[in-house]
């Protein structure tokens, strides 16, 4: 029943309509309420610095230089210098070369373009030889100085790239296949013995005629004063007089892994304890290790614990430089720190096979392999 005799209450108006404002005025009283000290931030195309005139080889950056090689026809080989700050080529050099892939090192004032066994010592500023290698058939960075095999006379030689001399010479069994240098020591090792010299003086501190299990030519690379070498199916460290080796199929890198190092290789990645060389954990799906982050087989970076081998962060998909992360972004890359997240640019171009960062530069190869240098903002 219809109460006819009550009075309805008073109707309230309708609340106005909500209007969105433009995007362009939202831009306009974000920056007026921010102020200026917090300006709208930008993503900006890195700016490129150099680039190398064809696909390289191998390659080297530095703070100041990429330095590429270019194989030629009859054995020959082709070194450039490519300046980061004018882009332009310092210097080209054209040799004689028949010892396979060339290995580059930066010492000082010389570079040092290695293979099995052929060497070139050359200025970095000329090109030009710093060392006769008409004498000196092989060569061998160790730390800031440069192990030098004289065949002819059957000794090896301790090179002081800054101060253009050879510090010392002894007599030497054969051609040093790996060498390395500690705070106080160096270390040769041939296919029958392991020697330790005192780095300065040369003289003989330690000598095993036990062969390291390393193959003809194993990487060599020094973590913590400790020696290790990476050969065709073993790793070996060398610390002092102490040494083990480990079983492992086709090891290709190591590096610092937290209290561990990491080895990345045929199995995957395996964590390696530094005392008596036993496996901590391994992980077939992984590669790298350096500064705790991985690679996975389908191009995915995470973040890990190293003790304990356990993924803590996935980054997502991109390939790892350094502190960098480089992301494919539709048809550009994205550049940003991994730790932060913070973007630092971005990339023309396709997803690249391979970067370096160095300083205030990040190189990459193209897939076609030119290598590019951009300079970070």
């Amino acid at each position: 029943m219809i109460d006819l005799d009550r009075v309805a209450p008073q109707s309230r108006p309708a609340p106005p309509a909500t209007r969105a404002l433009p995007a362009a005025l939202v831009v306009v009283l974000l920056a007026l309420l921010l102020g200026p000290s917090a300006p709208m931030p930008t993503v900006r195309e890195l700016p490129q610095v150099a680039a190398t005139a064809s696909p390289s080889g191998t390659w080297l950056l530095t703070g100041t230089t990429l330095y590429s090689t270019h194989a030629r026809t009859s054995g020959r080989l082709d070194v450039i210098a490519w300046s980061l700050d004018s882009g332009t080529a310092l210097w080209q050099r054209d040799v004689d070369w028949f010892a396979g892939i060339p290995a580059l090192t930066e010492i000082g004032p010389a570079l040092v373009v290695s293979g099995n066994e052929d060497t070139r010592i050359l200025d970095v500023r000329t090109g030009e030889d710093r060392v006769d290698p008409r004498t000196y058939s092989v060569a061998r960075a160790a730390g800031d100085r440069i192990a030098l095999w004289d065949g002819a006379a059957g000794t090896l030689a301790l090179y002081d790239p800054p101060a253009d001399r050879i510090r010392w010479k002894t007599r030497f069994t054969g051609p040093p296949h790996a060498v390395a240098a500690t705070s106080g020591s160096l270390l040769a090792v041939t296919d029958s013995s392991t020697t330790m010299f005192a780095l300065d003086s040369g003289a003989t501190v330690y000598r095993t005629d036990q062969a390291v299990a390393a193959g003809a030519a194993p990487a060599v690379r020094v973590i913590d004063d400790r020696v290790y070498l990476l050969g065709d199916n073993t790793v070996t460290m060398i610390d002092g007089r102490r040494t083990w080796t480990l079983p492992l199929l086709l090891p290709r890198a190591i590096t610092p892994c937290g209290a561990l190092v990491c080895v990345s290789g045929g199995p995957g990645l395996s964590a390696i304890e530094l005392l008596d060389g036993h496996v901590v954990w391994t992980n077939r799906n992984w590669i790298g290790g350096e500064d705790g982050i991985v690679r996975t087989a389908d191009g995915r970076a995470l973040q890990i614990d190293p003790g304990s081998g356990v993924a803590r962060r996935d980054l997502g998909y991109g390939l790892p430089a350094g502190d960098l992360l480089i992301r494919p972004d539709g048809d550009r890359l994205n550049v940003f720190e991994w730790a932060t997240g913070q973007v630092r640019g971005h990339l023309p171009g396709t997803t690249p096979s391979g970067c370096r960062r160095t300083g205030r530069h990040l190189a990459c190869q193209q897939t076609g392999g030119q290598v590019k240098v951009w300079r970070l903002q």
